[in-house]
């Protein structure tokens, strides 16, 4: 990097905005002592002052700092934790390498003041499953609270709600369920959301900054890096009560459905047919990745996740997990369900680099937090293993499940399936000719 070339917070997260767009998107933030910024960012006072007296702090008259200063200041620590010297950081600073000087644009959301009580005390007053709290948190992918040191009231509200909300649960772990469902989905969301705006905003252009094309980080980028951080909470806030609002009006309806027919004034619903879960797997994932490197293999696991959704939604099923070069999904019956792997495996055969194979059972699951377990998991997944390139294979149950002609089924062989006992019939699935 060229000496002029400026290394500022943006180069590293993208994060400005005009004064007008900032205006709109944020609050007035309160303010904090360096005591206050020491303590939520962990750190000594010392180095909150040593920073300022370097220009990477920027206090106001009064010697308080936005909030902004405390991810400054835990970006800094981190530099240092990786064994960045002081010292470089304190010459990059002061030859104006280094500025922090836009973090307040970049932050979403600002937590609100600490509370006066301690977290243990918290817990001691928030009721007996309080103690599963420190699991809560290990289990939603954040530190566990200092139980000396007091945690923000927005936090402890929400833990309050969170605990009243889950009090009526029978089971002790439906606590740590609850987080654990609430942190896959967030993790994967968020996380994706960054890594994502990352690569397609902020990275080109800082490589035109290493590479000592540019002085500094682009404002535009800026710009849009920060537009897309700010929409992501705003996205899953929607989103989710979307989600919410279709399954819940799904699930009253079916549950007053049930009630009407058990007065006699609703005929009795027919039972449900026993779901069909469909594994697909890419023949040659291993060969891909050793002969064209790992970017090879991220784009064709990034393409059987885009193809898998696709088709679990067209079906009205669900991709319930990514096995690095295969996926398993779920769904409600065994005619859509061989319907989806059947165009599954013509989606990616098109694509060409890889060679699908799929393997469909239907039966009873046991269904436990969006994932799937028992019998016909096992077989399903069996039957996947020993399909050919471009095949699907079905059992006999999806056979007799789907017998009115939509699609052809060819009796192949009885195969040994490992783990379980004595011969599989199985049978290769095609289309029936007499599809409209």
């Amino acid at each position: 990097m060229e000496a002029s070339s400026r290394w500022t917070v943006g180069s590293s997260i993208g994060c400005a905005l005009g004064a007008s767009e900032l205006d709109t998107m944020r609050l007035v933030p309160r303010t904090y002592s360096t005591a206050e910024v020491a303590l939520e960012t962990e750190c000594p006072e010392e180095r909150v002052r040593w920073m300022t007296s370097i220009g990477l702090l920027t206090p106001d008259a009064d010697g308080r700092y936005t909030f902004g200063a405390v991810l400054t200041v835990k970006m800094t620590s981190a530099l240092l934790d990786s064994g960045v010297p002081a010292e470089s950081i304190e010459r990059a600073a002061t030859e104006g390498m280094l500025s922090f000087q836009r973090t307040d644009e970049y932050l979403p959301h600002e937590p609100g003041p600490r509370s006066g009580r301690t977290f243990s005390e918290f817990q001691a007053s928030a009721g007996p499953r309080a103690e599963q709290l420190p699991a809560v948190f290990e289990v939603l992918g954040l530190p566990k609270p200092d139980p000396s040191a007091p945690i923000h009231l927005d936090e402890e509200s929400l833990l309050e709600r969170f605990l009243d909300a889950w009090a009526m649960a029978p089971d002790e772990d439906a606590l740590i369920r609850a987080a654990r469902l609430m942190a896959q989905g967030t993790r994967a969301a968020m996380l994706g959301w960054r890594d994502l705006q990352d690569e397609q905003l902020a990275e080109p252009a800082r490589e035109r900054l290493f590479r000592g094309e540019l002085e500094e980080f682009p404002d535009d980028v800026r710009v849009s890096f920060t537009k897309v951080t700010h929409l992501a909470p705003e996205m899953f806030t929607w989103l989710s009560a979307r989600y919410l609002e279709n399954q819940s009006v799904s699930a009253i309806v079916d549950g007053f459905e049930r009630f009407l027919a058990t007065r006699g004034l609703a005929p009795i619903p027919e039972p449900p047919s026993p779901p069909a879960i469909v594994f697909i797997d890419l023949t040659g994932f291993t060969r891909l990745t050793r002969e064209r490197g790992d970017e090879s293999a991220v784009a064709a696991a990034t393409s059987l996740q885009r193809s898998a959704d696709a088709a679990a939604t067209r079906h009205g099923g669900r991709l319930v997990k990514l096995l690095g070069d295969g996926a398993m999904l779920r769904f409600t019956g065994a005619t859509v369900g061989v319907e989806a792997a059947l165009d599954l495996v013509d989606t990616m055969s098109d694509e060409g680099a890889l060679s699908p194979h799929a393997g469909i059972h239907t039966g009873p699951v046991i269904e436990r937090d969006l994932d799937v377990f028992g019998a016909t998991v096992n077989l399903a997944s069996r039957i996947a293993d020993v399909a050919g390139p471009g095949e699907v294979l079905a059992s006999a149950a999806v056979v007799e499940a789907t017998g009115d002609g939509t699609f052809e089924f060819e009796r192949i062989r009885d195969a040994e399936l490992k783990g379980l006992p004595g011969p599989i019939a199985l049978y290769r699935v095609g289309r029936g000719v007499d599809r409209s």
